[in-house]
């Protein structure tokens, strides 16, 4: 559900308002007195009584203050809580006890958005920031039982309250200094809200800011100025900076930005798109798309996001060359698994494989041989550069049907880590099984097994991102033709490989892997099954489970594989 900003809200609400008569509107009313809850009818009449005069609020701001402080003073001595441990729900320990607070809190902002309508500058800004600081004291055990995370305590919206806060610093600053205070307020208390834009400062109320352009254009030359700063703020920064340029400019000006600064400010450029997007000019978009890959440096990472607009008209248009420029734009900025499928599909589409296949490894070779991840590469950066990880090399190679150099990656790898993606051992061990299966008919191990291998190549492997992978490699295992003597030497391997593992796992207890233990098992057996060996695949079972008699819990997972697997009738 959208979440209306308060601005919008009011405006749209004035709207309908307006275009009600009084007969429709008393009809209106009357109709939510009669749907209200009993418990909450006082509370609907008490709605209908016109705001208090001036005189009375600011009596009733002294009072709130002071219950503010003492609320305060009873959450410093622990009031609320009853002690503290694990929490099933949340899965982590956290302070038990009433959990009234959230309630009181939750009044307490209401009553500091009514003193800011009130324009009450001065006052508002010291509510909210005494406010803030109780809720900082949630951060220590002892002081605000509940979730760990307040905003999940509160009913109030959390981002909407931070830049009521904002634009109380802004409206209670002298013009000269709005820009060092804002900033200073927008980093101190940030970590309020899940994102602090200054349009939401300015939609918070549906009151005009004063001096807006005026400002707008002294905090743009005030943040392109912030370069002494950490990793966290450089990025929050950027985004400021952007912001504002596009909310003094529009496109125009975002546009202008994005070309003097692309190197510094890469980012620059998905604003321009985005606002473009919404304007649905698909040539334009492919345009700016095109100038932002050119201008901005190849080794960033950004230049993907970019890359994939192109690719989002290209399934739009189902145009396969517009994905392919897409793809190995992505590729070659960051390479990733997800990029390097999407890379690959497209070639076979273009009916190239080769040549970007050999593009794609040279790429990899060449950020391998930088030895490690670039130290400017945190999450937000848009100057982060390239990398590429173990993993997508592995991948790169056995896609490409590089797999002997694969196999040559295995050499040292023990029986155990199998679930890092960056180890070629679990991946060639499946795949080289799949192959001299020879596509029999005992697979249903096996296949859940290459599943389950593939996925663990992505971070977050979806269906489609398996079902690609199992594509494209199968079009690679079809060029494979292994002699005699390989099968032979490559099944010994596998067999060796798998019994390491068996016996790593089940022989040390670890009880949480006894399920892939059992999974390679079956899978092997399945495999000497479709070579003919269905009796020797058999005896491979009976012999792991005569081999560990007391541990029930293996043998249990390994007669679930057999039952699901077809090898035992």
């Amino acid at each position: 559900m959208v979440v209306l900003g308060y601005k919008e809200f009011m405006e749209e609400a004035r709207i309908r308002l307006e275009n009600l008569s009084s007969e429709n509107l008393l009809k209106l009313i009357l109709n939510w007195a009669s749907e209200e809850h009993p418990s909450k009818r006082q509370e609907f009449l008490d709605k209908l009584i016109l705001p208090k005069q001036e005189k009375d609020a600011v009596l009733d701001v002294e009072t709130l203050l002071e219950e503010i402080e003492s609320f305060a003073q009873r959450v410093d001595d622990g009031e609320y809580c009853d002690g503290w441990g694990w929490d099933d729900d949340i899965h982590e320990e956290r302070d038990w006890g009433g959990e009234s607070w959230a309630e009181e809190m939750d009044d307490f902002f209401l009553e500091a958005r009514r003193i800011l309508l009130q324009e009450q500058f001065k006052t508002a800004e010291e509510v909210y920031r005494r406010l803030f600081d109780i809720l900082k004291m949630g951060q220590e055990p002892g002081h605000l039982p509940g979730d760990p995370d307040f905003r999940n305590q509160l009913k109030v919206d959390m981002d909407e309250h931070v830049a009521l806060f904002l634009r109380s610093v802004y409206m209670n600053t002298p013009t000269e200094e709005r820009s060092v205070s804002l900033y200073k307020s927008m980093n101190e208390y940030r970590y309020m809200a899940s994102r602090i834009k200054f349009k939401n400062i300015i939609n918070a109320l549906d009151s005009v800011l004063p001096d807006l352009n005026l400002f707008l254009a002294e905090w743009i030359e005030f943040l392109k100025d912030q370069r002494q700063m950490g990793a966290s703020e450089s990025y929050f920064t950027s985004e400021l900076l952007r912001e504002a340029v596009f909310l003094k400019g529009g496109i125009s000006a975002i546009s202008e930005f994005a070309r003097q600064y692309g190197d510094k400010f890469p980012r620059a450029y998905i604003d321009w798109i985005t606002a473009l997007e919404m304007e649905e000019d698909i040539d334009l978009v492919l345009k700016v798309a095109r100038e932002g890959l050119s201008r901005i440096p190849r080794d960033y990472t950004i230049r993907a996001e970019v890359a994939e607009t192109i690719s989002r008209i290209g399934e739009k248009l189902k145009d396969d060359k517009l994905k392919l420029e897409a793809y190995r734009e992505c590729m070659y900025s960051k390479p990733s698994m997800e990029y390097l499928l999407d890379l690959y599909y497209a070639a076979i589409e273009c009916c190239c494989f080769e040549e970007i296949r050999d593009e794609a490894e040279q790429r990899i070779m060449e950020l391998r041989g930088k030895s490690r991840v670039p130290d400017n590469n945190y999450y937000g950066n848009e100057r982060n550069t390239s990398y590429a990880s173990e993993a997508v090399l592995i991948n790169a190679l056995l896609l490409g049907g590089r797999y002997e150099k694969v196999f040559e990656m295995c050499k040292g790898k023990g029986p155990l880590g199998w679930s890092s993606s960056d180890n070629p051992k679990p991946l060639f061990v499946t795949f080289m099984m799949t192959i001299l299966s020879k596509e029999g008919s005992y697979a249903k191990i096996l296949s859940k097994q290459w599943d389950d291998t593939i996925g663990n190549t992505g971070y977050y492997p979806s269906k489609e991102y398996i079902e690609k992978y199992r594509k494209i490699v199968g079009l690679m295992i079809e060029s494979i033709k292994l002699t005699s003597e390989q099968e032979e030497l490559f099944m010994k391997w596998c067999m060796n490989a798998i019994e390491g593992r068996i016996v790593a796992i089940v022989s040390n207890q670890y009880r949480g892997s006894y399920h892939k233990a059992a999974g390679l098992l079956v899978a092997m057996a399945e495999t000497l099954a479709n070579r003919g060996k269905k009796q020797e695949g058999m005896d491979l079972v009976e012999r792991y489970r005569s081999k560990y008699p007391r541990h029930t819990a293996f043998r249990r997972e390994v007669t679930q594989a057999v039952q699901i697997s077809s090898l035992f009738g």
